[in-house]
């Protein structure tokens, strides 16, 4: 299923509204609320860069981010050469995650990136290689899209953003927990005025707050903690976002 082929070119553009800096001050909140002073930081499923270069502006270092799209990691990284950062970008899966046994303070993944690993058990290899690749002691947070806004159709929507359209049509399929997202965009060149159309269809899981705190705990995360759209207070029914967060024992 081709996701994530043509979409890498605009896909700065079509989500520079996604509020990135109030996501991760709520993370970083999180993490100094455990009197953690993280120094080092592993962006997992760090797509474009765009987290990563705000952790790097932060001053974090180093920062090292992966995703399993190619073509999103060369944006990634022509973006921090061209901007004199030095992070460090790699293509992996996060279920075969193998950096030769560097280990992080910090590990964070923003914007339901796991909910496209639709293979529970490949979910839970994911979280056990985020644990190896966390120094004793480090966090791990995390978001996912909750079931509310996988089930109700958050994803169908339609709108025009300067030369990017897209008309995005979601499909649940309530027996297999299955969100599909027949996504059409149309860009035009602002020189040429030519109209570029392409279509991708992307496929994203929904999971239960239980499980995924048993798959943390089963790879040795502790002290879980689960807030609802990155709020303060837990998830309730209505929460179509979960920040998760945890840590590896000293």
């Amino acid at each position: 299923m081709p996701q994530y082929q043509s979409l890498p070119a605009i896909y700065d553009a079509l989500m520079a509204g996604v509020p990135h800096t109030a996501w991760l001050a709520r993370m970083e909140r999180a993490v100094r609320e455990r009197e953690k002073q993280p120094q080092s930081v592993l962006d997992v499923a760090c797509g474009t860069g765009t987290l990563s270069e705000l952790l790097y502006r932060r001053g974090y270092r180093p920062v090292v981010g992966f995703d399993i799209a190619p073509e999103m990691v060369q944006i990634a990284r022509m973006k921090s050469e061209a901007r004199h950062y030095e992070i460090a970008y790699s293509v992996a899966d996060l279920a075969e995650l193998d950096l030769g046994g560097r280990q992080f303070d910090w590990l964070v993944s923003v914007f339901d990136s796991l909910n496209y690993i639709t293979d529970p058990v490949r979910l839970r290899e994911g979280l056990r290689r985020l644990f190896a690749h966390a120094k004793p002691g480090g966090v791990l947070t995390f978001d996912m899209n909750g079931i509310y806004a996988l089930r109700y159709g958050l994803f169908t929507q339609h709108e025009k953003n300067g030369p990017i359209e897209h008309d995005w049509k979601s499909h649940w399929d309530e027996d297999e927990k299955l969100c599909r997202v027949e996504m059409d965009f149309w860009v035009t060149d602002p020189h040429t005025s030519t109209r570029r159309y392409f279509h991708e269809t992307h496929l994203q899981r929904a999971y239960a707050i239980k499980e995924i705190k048993e798959w943390l705990t089963e790879a040795g995360w502790e002290q879980i903690e689960v807030f609802g759209n990155y709020g303060e207070r837990a998830p309730n029914a209505r929460s179509d976002r979960w920040l998760f967060v945890c840590e590896k024992p000293e």
